[in-house]
């Protein structure tokens, strides 16, 4: 999927029985919670279930209302927004946390104060039984009476415009706990989505025949939130070293979301589609940094701080966390992000996380090699007669030709275990800040302008003319990649990224055998921000249509890094006679555990902000090759000539 379209992604809800359905005329009453006459909807973070446990049955109203929304925090913009309540008490977004325990039977009464009929989804026992929607009459109110058998993460929705996936407030958790034990110890986030465009707006849009450019020319605005808020008015999470941070992640949105953590790698322990959560088994689970998180889709993640400072988590879909999402925007002049201001250049589905601790010695802090001195110069110039933004590079072990400004960056080789020092200056002409994707590193050096860091000490956007150094030695071996973080829609389509490999002592970079396919985007968006689907060309490496030169009868080592703005493509090795065919050995830097190592055809769906590493042969006599990306839909997208010498 490129830039996702609102409903273009239907999700098939694998459903279960309702076991009882009873309409009743709602009651008349006044909303709680009120300003002005007008229903307060209040960010919900998922700490209190809904309702009353009675008799062995947890019973709760949902009262489906209109009421505000302020997604920016109380200085915000007021948004009219559908949303549920628990009973009488205030409107949330997301809707009311229902969490108890398996089979413990939940009576819910549901009341529609809207005026229209509402569709309500997930209600049901997820036995592999139907669950068919429930329909609720406008003022009126229906009974529902299930239970769930299989502890999990999963999660229910409502609307009442007849959308196929979850789509604005009317969307919550459900959870349910292994039986004999309380709630765990976790965290439940929620994304949803707002836009401008009415019932009706939405409505043609679904019957275009072009949804993508009918979406886009109804110019709506668009949010995405965390537990109802949008960043920086997002919950701050506070954790010391040592801890055990664990979060169930639900995608109660019409998108995809590729979920990032800065500075860490964690483990998913278990993902789902709402109907259906599935552990995954202890052997086949590996770190990631990035995990692709479907419409409906559900995660459970655990990870440990290890390093203190301030750092983020957010979707890595450029349009969802840019500060064009934001709905009252900053009056600074264009591309001067705030000197002061935390938030500047982002907005959406961010969550900030402190990290509470003092470093322990590492053994590369007082290691007495000197560090690997390199620097890094951001410059304009022109690609293939476009203004773009690229990088030289100089310093230590690096060949002279290297120093030529190039889009993408040059390749950043590096040693497992050797201390580096980066300068990083900026001749761009305008700030900027940079990313170190991956990189298990001191929060002072993560490239997020004053965030990264802790307390006072935080880092500074590089100005124009001025440098910044970046001192970080790698842990681990693998494919990595820098990229700037300011998401003004404009640095990063313009060449501000390049690839970084981690390799240990025993490993030679040989690039007629390891080759760094890198996806990006070029040029400037004319439409950007409002429009939400690809303009602009794909490029590989910087090319549009590259070519690849492989050493043949050698096993070659095929770097995948999507870094374009917003596009979730599929990258295939194609030949006449069909794929070939690949091994995974690692994903985001961290080798795949035995289960996934195994031989299949060349075909990788990946997400911004994942990279991926396989293991291919040409076969003898094979040069009519072509490394060939595509949108997971299979329209064409680019493509690279594989030749073999």
């Amino acid at each position: 999927m490129g830039r996702a379209v609102v409903f273009a992604v239907a999700v098939r809800i694998v459903a279960a029985a309702i076991a009882l359905i009873v309409p009743v005329r709602a009651a008349t009453a006044s909303p709680a919670g009120s300003e002005s006459g007008r229903s307060i909807v209040v960010p919900n973070d998922n700490r209190t279930p809904a309702g009353q446990l009675k008799a062995g049955v947890l019973e709760l109203t949902l009262r489906a209302a209109r009421g505000s929304w302020q997604p920016e925090g109380p200085d915000g913009p007021r948004l009219s927004v559908e949303a549920f309540g628990d009973g009488p008490s205030t409107l949330s977004l997301p809707a009311p946390l229902i969490r108890t325990t398996a089979a413990t039977p939940i009576a819910v009464t549901l009341r529609n104060d809207l005026d229209s009929v509402l569709q309500v989804h997930g209600l049901c026992a997820r036995d592999g039984s139907p669950c068919n929607p429930v329909s609720v009459p406008a003022r009126e109110q229906v009974q529902v009476q299930f239970r769930i058998e299989r502890p999990g993460t999963y999660h229910y929705w409502a609307t009442t415009m007849g959308a196929p996936v979850p789509f604005g407030g009317l969307a919550g958790a459900l959870i349910i706990d292994p039986p004999g034990e309380t709630a765990a110890a976790d965290r439940v986030l929620v994304i949803t989505e707002w836009t401008s465009l009415t019932a009706a707006q939405l409505g043609a849009v679904m019957q275009a025949d072009d949804s993508g450019k009918a979406f886009v020319a109804l110019k709506p605005r668009l949010t995405f939130v965390i537990n109802g808020l949008s960043w920086p008015a997002t919950e701050r999470f506070t954790y010391r070293l040592g801890d055990t941070a664990r979060w169930r992640v639900i995608n109660l949105s019409s998108q995809a979301h590729p979920m990032h953590l800065h500075g860490f790698y964690f483990d998913v322990d278990s993902v789902g589609d709402g109907m259906t959560d599935t552990p995954v088994p202890a052997a086949d689970r590996h770190p990631v940094v990035t995990q692709l998180l479907p419409p409906a889709g559900t995660m459970t993640m655990a990870w440990t701080p290890e390093r203190p400072g301030n750092w983020l988590f957010h979707c890595h879909l450029m349009h969802h966390v840019s500060a064009e999402r934001r709905l009252t925007r900053p009056a600074e002049t264009a591309h001067d992000h705030g000197e002061h201001d935390p938030s500047s250049g982002m907005a959406g589905m961010i969550l900030g996380v402190t990290v509470l601790g003092a470093n322990a010695p590492r053994p590369a802090d007082t290691a007495s090699a000197p560090p690997r001195r390199l620097t890094l110069t951001m410059e304009r110039h022109q690609s293939h007669g476009e203004q773009a933004f690229g990088f030289g590079l100089a310093g230590d072990r690096v060949a002279e030709t290297a120093s030529a400004v190039s889009s993408p960056g040059p390749l950043l080789a590096l040693r497992k275990g050797e201390p580096v020092e980066i300068t990083v200056v900026n001749k761009l002409g305008e700030r900027t800040a940079l990313h170190w994707h991956g990189m298990e590193l001191d929060s002072y050096y993560d490239g997020v302008h004053n965030w990264s860091g802790i307390d006072k000490t935080l880092a500074p956007m590089i100005e124009p003319d001025q440098s910044f150094v970046v001192r970080f030695t790698p842990p681990r071996t693998g494919t990595f990649m820098y990229h700037t973080h300011l998401h003004d829609e404009r640095q990063l389509p313009l060449g501000l990224y390049g690839p970084m490999l981690v390799l240990d002592d025993e490993q030679t970079y040989r690039p007629d055998a390891d080759h760094v396919v890198m996806i990006g985007r070029t040029g400037i968006d004319p439409a950007a921000p409002d429009v939400l689907i690809p303009a602009t060309p794909l490029v590989i490496n910087g090319e549009t249509s590259p070519v690849i030169v492989w050493k043949a009868g050698t096993v070659h080592r095929v770097r995948l890094i999507n870094i374009t703005p917003d596009s979730i493509v599929s990258v295939s090795l194609q030949t006449a006679a069909g794929p070939l065919t690949w091994t995974a050995v690692t994903k985001d830097g961290s080798p795949l555990p035995a289960s996934a190592r195994q031989p299949k055809p060349t075909r990788q769906t990946i997400a911004p902000g994942e990279t991926y590493d396989f293991e291919v042969e040409l076969p003898p006599g094979r040069r009519n090759v072509w490394l060939e990306v595509r949108s997971p839909a299979g329209k064409w997208e680019a493509q690279a000539q594989v030749i073999a010498k």
